[in-house]
């Protein structure tokens, strides 16, 4: 990827740096080290900086993303992300199931990695035994300019890997663009899930943080 922009920052003190992710880019650096990741490029942008990584947000979702600038930091974000400390938000442009008359609801289930296929991607599955238990929240807020479309938001209670994307698929409302779980459109290439929103206390200052991040120009103007 060339001359890509600077990353938006959304909050910044002497503990925390919390971004705006772009969709494409992996969050952490890869086996290739050629190829970019939000971490490098905050990295090359802030080289006087020393960041920690503590949160993952998959290749195509955008939105708030956090690091931690310090040491002193980093235990009790850790212990917060393991004690799902943090209330997170998401926003996700979804095909729209004609059957389904619920405005808000829950799913709750078990999640497990699986091989997908000839390409060997990871998938997660609903399995009845073992597996790590999945919780999420939805409420669909409003229905777009494609009548087959709409908005919904998802508050994910555990973190597990694909969860929001698996669950949403599982009431046959796959999030766009999301070719591993049934979203595959030509309407958009690339996966439409955005991290709206992060709410959580300040590991070191305890004072209450509520870090929001705009919808993008492109879904916006596109589906909404």
């Amino acid at each position: 990827m060339k001359n890509l922009k600077p990353i938006q920052i959304l909050f910044e003190d002497e503990y925390l740096l919390i971004v705006n992710k772009p969709a494409g880019i992996p969050s952490q650096p890869t086996v290739d080290p050629k190829r970019p990741s939000v971490y490098t490029l905050l990295q090359k942008q802030f080289p006087q900086l020393t960041l920690f990584l503590h949160h993952r947000l998959d290749k195509d979702t955008t939105g708030v993303y956090l690091l931690s600038k310090s040491s002193k930091a980093n235990k009790p974000l850790t212990d917060m992300f393991r004690e799902h400390k943090f209330q997170k938000t998401y926003l996700s442009i979804n095909k729209k199931n004609l059957e389904w008359t619920q405005r808000e609801w829950k799913v709750t289930n078990h999640l497990a990695p699986v091989k997908n296929g000839k390409k060997q991607l990871m998938r997660m599955v609903v399995v009845n035994k073992g597996g790590w238990y999945a919780e999420t929240d939805f409420k669909i807020i409003k229905e777009l300019k494609n009548s087959n479309l709409i908005l919904l938001e998802s508050k994910p209670l555990t973190g597990r890997t694909h969860q929001i994307r698996v669950h949403s698929a599982l009431n046959k409302m796959p999030i766009l663009g999301d070719f591993l779980y049934g979203g595959k459109s030509e309407l958009s290439s690339q996966i439409l899930l955005h991290a709206q929103k992060l709410e959580f206390n300040h590991p070191i200052t305890r004072v209450p943080l509520i870090i929001e991040s705009p919808l993008s120009e492109y879904i916006i103007n596109t589906f909404l």
